[in-house]
């Protein structure tokens, strides 16, 4: 979708079209190209003329008007033409929810031969969104009859004709990175869909995996590195936990989102690159900007277009729908009495990483037929409240691992985030870590294997999810 509206706009340029727009039934602006307007909605816009985009919505036909004046409150605008006079406008209905909207400013009028080309790029547009519309059905981890599932399968339509960042926010295992490689797949961007395991990138390499860096930029820097921004090229950037880029490095991350220019590590010459980005949060942003662990201007920049998932215990409705999307993961087995049922009353703490999970359990360890009780003994074993779990196993293993050498960001901090281990069993590895530091939280670094330069952000995720 991006590359043909890309072409249409050059198309539409040598036409002397001076502002191309597509609006949807409710009167969002998804995309537009030509001169300065204001606003991202009919209602609070500026610089086009409201009143017959909303006539020509409200009776859903094609609207052809000349000499309409504008309050065009824009830059290319001097103080003295505040009032702009379209010579001629054209509003086309491209398919039954979304609108084409074409003026040419203060140039001379369309010719008949121009409105028979924009009716035909009307049209290519309208089949590439019915295109879209009809793989809303393959979107896996929102399958569901629910009027969240189908929101998010409206709002994933939208935000692909959009060029602007998306932030995708919800509890682990809603299916974050799902959606992410959706918008990515729709909005027919060529380049790759490339992402970056935030948490998993030391801070003092974050810019050098973002932007690449040149050989002898830094101690190890041995050769050139090509960063994550190049691989992207043409394509989308997908942050997992967007909360994770370290403070250091969030003002160079807005320059690029808002100048897609940025500087390879050691490198004098600046690049540019056509990337989407889409970043995703199971964290309060807001909280973080409190606490000056994240920038406020960077949250609004990405905040503009935004998703939220919920869980999977506020849509069960949604259930039926992904067993039976999912039902490969039974390898062919029944569904037996009481399987929907034991399903529908469990709360997935876990969400849908959790559903699939237990689907596939259920296959290996059931008979040929899957019934409630199987499915309740499954979820049980799964449950990080299990008997299995209560017996401080599980605890005991963690504090093995990181006196083999493993570190608490992987050892602890990532099982917690992914829920494989509970509030109740984090403070219990801290508790007995404190014992063995003596009590001091400065003294629990060695013992789990963290430097004296990561004590204040180890606090921090201590604080942020009332580990202490």
């Amino acid at each position: 979708m991006i590359n043909i509206k890309t072409k249409i706009w050059e198309l539409l340029r040598k036409k002397e079209v001076s502002l191309a727009m597509i609006v949807d039934r409710e009167g969002e602006i998804l995309w537009h190209r030509g001169r300065d307007i204001k606003g991202r909605n009919i209602d609070d816009g500026k610089g086009f003329p409201r009143s017959c985009l909303k006539q020509s919505i409200k009776n859903g036909k094609a609207l052809v008007e000349e000499d309409v004046a504008v309050a065009a409150e824009v830059k290319s605008l001097t103080e003295s033409a505040l009032i702009l006079n379209i010579k001629n406008l054209m509003i086309m209905p491209i398919t039954t929810d979304f609108f084409l909207y074409l003026d040419s400013g203060v140039r001379e009028s369309f010719s008949d031969k121009d409105r028979e080309v924009f009716q035909v790029l009307g049209e290519l547009l309208g089949k590439s969104i019915d295109q879209i519309r009809e793989k809303q059905d393959d979107c896996g981890d929102i399958t569901g009859t629910s009027k969240e599932a189908a929101k998010i399968r409206e709002l994933v339509l939208k935000y692909s004709l959009e060029e602007d960042p998306v932030l995708v926010r919800g509890e682990t295992g809603t299916g974050k990175n799902h959606i992410a490689e959706l918008i990515h797949r729709y909005s027919g961007r060529k380049g790759n869909f490339v992402t970056i395991n935030t948490p998993g990138i030391p801070e003092n390499l974050f810019e050098s995996e973002m932007f690449g860096h040149k050989k002898g930029a830094f101690t190890d820097a041995r050769n050139d590195k090509k960063g994550l921004v190049e691989e992207a090229r043409g394509g989308t950037l997908f942050f997992d936990e967007i909360a994770e880029v370290p403070p250091t490095f969030q003002a160079k991350l807005l320059r690029f989102i808002e100048t897609k220019k940025y500087f390879v590590l050691g490198g004098t010459e600046e690049k540019t690159a056509d990337v989407r980005i889409v970043a995703a949060t199971n964290r309060e942003l807001t909280r973080a900007i409190k606490k000056r662990q994240f920038r406020e201007d960077l949250y609004y920049r990405m905040q503009v277009l935004e998703i939220n998932i919920p869980p999977l215990r506020e849509r069960k409705q949604d259930i039926r729908a992904l067993v039976t999307k999912e039902q490969g993961c039974l390898k062919g087995k029944e569904m037996g009495p009481g399987f929907r049922e034991a399903l529908e009353n469990h709360d997935w703490p876990g969400n849908i990483r959790e559903l699939k999970s237990v689907l596939k359990r259920a296959a290996i360890l059931a008979g040929d037929t899957i019934n409630g009780e199987d499915v309740k003994n499954i979820i049980n074993q799964c449950s990080p409240h299990s008997s299995f779990n209560k017996k401080g196993e599980i605890v005991e293993r963690i504090l093995e691992e990181m006196k083999a050498g493993k570190n608490f960001w992987e050892a602890v901090r990532k099982p917690f985030l992914d829920r494989d281990i509970n509030r109740s069993q984090a403070k219990e590895i801290i508790r007995k870590g404190l014992m063995e530091a003596g009590g001091r939280y400065m003294s629990l670094l060695p013992v789990f294997n963290l430097g004296a330069d990561e004590y204040h952000k180890f606090m921090s995720f201590l604080s942020d999810h009332q580990l202490k």
